[in-house]
């Protein structure tokens, strides 16, 4: 029988129960951007490093993959917040936020991302010297998404993490508000609603307006991971709406069968479309629903096949939970270093593709084993700082409250 959160609060009285299956979801979700990474320096797209031969079916996987793989994340993050927030104040959430996401952020920005810049201008024939060397001149220009540049303030895939940061904050007042049991009585009326066979594709509609209205007045709003900033918002308040009512997790779970149809149609439509370009802004309007439906039908797969069959605890699900956070920050640096030199091998690209899976995952296992065991590192890297680390005591389990960075719980690229 599955664990109850219960509140802590003497205003609060609702209980909810322990979702494992978000736990699971979650490291299959970074599985999937692993996989998607590994997978960009043989597509025809504009990427750090790129094969000598390049392949539009690769093209296809990769965006088929990637439909679904960061707006997993900020479903999660979004959940995450509603249950951190039935636990701490929104002050400490906040601090919380800050240090766990800023941390890694800032201190990627200025060690290992350059290592991925350097690479691409090196790759690129643009730059010849040393990695010292590229160092001292990297700030006087700023990378730029669709050019070769220096110094890039979204550091790369670390986007996400200032991403999330900025959009905790700024919806913090509301998601603190909504938190208390008394608020949530009138959230539960639209929640309700949308609870209702069918009503759940009601929310992709905003994202389709967020992104038709995006691409066709030039992008004025920024595009990371695939989708535009405010998508990211929406995913994120969508995780917090389904956390606040339980009967969602029934809900999600009863749509299958509907989203399994919706994504072997949208496929089909999509490459179709794809032969016919994207010069014209009826298609590339056309292109854009499709894929919103294909993403969010996949996102409704992924949660309620989990949810049916993956809400179980275990000693590998809290031992890989913890290692999602350093995991994401370091994996694309380690991807593009070793991909630089697979590349050039004398093999079929699908050869290099298999390589670079397994000697990246085998390199990132060994760096996170290193990193899981030294506290410093574990602060650098967004982790929580764990007292008698190399003791065998055992630890009073605590509740893990945020499903994608929180190791307490809880693109471009």
């Amino acid at each position: 029988m599955s664990e109850t959160i219960k509140e802590i609060s003497q205003t609060d009285s609702r209980t909810f129960e322990r979702r494992y299956d978000i736990d699971w979801l979650r490291i299959f979700g970074l599985l999937l951007v692993f996989i998607f990474h590994c997978g960009r320096p043989f597509d025809t797209e504009l990427w750090h490093i790129k094969n000598d031969v390049l392949k539009e079916g690769m093209t296809v996987l990769m965006y088929f993959l990637g439909g679904a793989g960061m707006p997993i994340f900020f479903i999660i993050a979004g959940m995450g917040t509603f249950y951190a927030l039935r636990y701490v104040k929104g002050g400490q959430y906040a601090l919380n936020r800050v240090v766990r996401l800023l941390v890694p952020f800032v201190i990627g920005l200025f060690s290992h991302i350059p290592v991925q810049v350097y690479l691409e201008q090196v790759s690129h024939g643009l730059f010849s010297g040393t990695f010292f060397q590229f160092y001292r001149q990297m700030f006087t220009g700023t990378y730029a998404d669709g050019r070769i540049g220096d110094f890039d303030i979204y550091g790369l895939h670390l986007w996400f993490l200032i991403t999330l940061l900025v959009i905790s904050l700024l919806t913090l007042l509301g998601t603190v508000y909504y938190s208390k049991d008394k608020n949530l009585d009138r959230l539960d009326k639209f929640t309700n609603f949308l609870n209702k066979p069918g009503m759940l594709y009601l929310l992709p509609i905003p994202i389709i307006l967020f992104e038709v209205t995006n691409v066709l007045t030039g992008e004025f709003i920024p595009i990371l991971g695939g989708w535009s900033v405010l998508t990211h918002l929406a995913f994120f308040v969508y995780g917090y709406l389904f956390a606040s009512n339980i009967k969602f997790k029934k809900t999600i779970e009863k749509h299958v069968i509907p989203a399994l149809i919706v994504i072997v149609v949208c496929s089909a439509l999509l490459i179709f479309l794809d032969s016919f370009g994207l010069n014209e802004r009826a298609v590339t309007s056309l292109f854009l629903i499709l894929g919103t439906l294909y993403s969010w039908s996949f996102l409704v797969c992924l949660f309620a096949l989990f949810s049916k069959f993956m809400n179980r605890n275990n000693k590998a699900r809290k031992f890989l939970n913890e290692l999602v956070m350093p995991f994401y920050v370091i994996h694309q640096t380690i991807i593009v270093v070793l991909g630089f030199f697979i590349i050039q091998l004398n093999k079929h690209f699908f050869a290099k593709y298999i390589i670079l899976i397994l000697t990246s995952f085998t390199a990132c296992v060994i760096l996170l084993m290193i990193i899981k065991y030294l506290n410093p590192l574990r602060f650098i890297f967004g982790m929580r700082w764990k007292k008698g680390l190399l003791r065998r005591t055992k630890e009073k389990e605590v509740i893990e409250v945020d499903p994608k960075i929180e190791d307490t719980s809880t693109t471009n690229n």
